[in-house]
């Protein structure tokens, strides 16, 4: 247990140093949640990095998620549009809101962002390099 503790001391200072690490089987508890927590930023970072490296682009990922973002702000507009508020709430305010210009930009940004993100995950291609 002592040379768990040191190991891990030794990539994480803010454990206590081993004489004060008390002895038993419940002690040894603490200490495999911390090497499950140190085990799972680990593969966070790991998977991160896969990422970057992996060939993928990610400004065209930035791109992707600002297009859908921009669609969310959009249907918002679409929703306050002068013909959804002129209808009555409920279904008839969704028929007009979906017949404005906004829901034609909303629906068009969507889709472009859906594209842009899933091109940006499809596979490389062997001649790619």
């Amino acid at each position: 247990l002592k040379a768990d503790v040191f190991r891990l001391r030794v990539t994480s200072p803010k454990l206590p140093p081993p004489e004060e690490v008390p002895e038993g089987p419940l002690a040894a508890m603490p200490m495999k949640a911390v090497q499950h927590a140190v085990a799972a930023r680990d593969s966070v970072v790991a998977g991160v990095f896969s990422f970057l490296h992996s060939g993928r682009s990610g400004y065209v990922l930035i791109c992707g998620l600002l297009l859908v973002a921009l669609a969310g702000v959009m249907m918002v507009a679409t929703f306050d549009s002068r013909e959804a508020r002129a209808a009555p709430p409920g279904w008839e305010q969704f028929v007009a809101a979906s017949g404005s210009n906004q829901w034609v930009s909303a629906t068009f940004l969507l889709s472009a962002g859906a594209i842009v993100l899933s091109i940006n995950f499809l596979p490389r291609l062997e001649g790619e390099g």
